[in-house]
């Protein structure tokens, strides 16, 4: 089965007469611990429709029930029609384990893993399983984060995501971050705090008050 993205791909630049011409952005999202998201857009320029609407477009270039039932329990997607650029947007159907978006994105031809040791998340995929074809202007795959990213080869970072650039290739993307346990820590010193409060309140409360109770 050809992978939906070039099918996408070409389907877009089939209207052009041009390669060069599609954009892609991809997100991986790990958000803790086992706990992943991800989404996938590819767009062209309005102007290069040439007066044909997307909706045009996808009637005659995609098969919409074949792609619907390759993204079926793995992906929703939804139409990109503002601004400059109009495309398609999928997002995964809820958070997946590392293993269920593994598989979401295999429908992309993308190979990803993800690990975690309790402490740091290490994201890498083979270059070569997820090479792009000339029909892209753009491709790039942003993977964030919970906390610090440690380690990137290649790919640039920013705050605690890292963003590799797939038109240059690389013969394999690979980084890693720390999970984030601010909020968790935050949260039990919160309720042990709250605990304390009410035991202070109640050991010092007016004898009357207490009775009155």
């Amino acid at each position: 089965m050809k992978r939906l993205l070039s099918v996408i791909a070409l389907a877009f630049a089939a209207v052009l007469a041009l390669s060069g011409c599609v954009n892609m952005n991809a997100d991986v999202n790990i958000q803790g611990q086992d706990k992943t998201t991800g989404s996938v857009e590819v767009t062209i320029n309005k102007e290069n429709l040439q007066g044909m609407s997307l909706d045009e477009l996808l009637a005659t270039q995609v098969d919409t029930a074949d792609m619907e039932q390759q993204l079926d329990g793995k992906w929703t997607y939804s139409k990109i029609e503002e601004g400059e650029n109009v495309g398609l947007r999928f997002e995964t159907d809820g958070v997946k384990t590392y293993t269920q978006l593994k598989d979401a994105f295999k429908v992309f031809g993308f190979e990803i893993n993800i690990a975690d040791d309790g402490k740091e998340v290490t994201f890498s995929m083979p270059g070569d399983k997820a090479a792009v074809d000339s029909s892209f202007t753009e491709a790039n795959l942003h993977v964030n984060f919970p906390g610090e990213v440690t380690s990137h080869a290649p790919g640039e970072v920013e705050h605690h995501s890292v963003t590799f650039d797939m038109i240059k290739g690389a013969q394999v993307y690979q980084a890693t971050g720390k999970f984030d346990h601010t909020l968790f820590y935050a949260s039990i010193f919160g309720g042990a705090l709250l605990v304390l409060t009410l035991v202070f309140v109640l050991a010092f409360a007016p004898k009357g008050a207490k009775e009155e109770h």
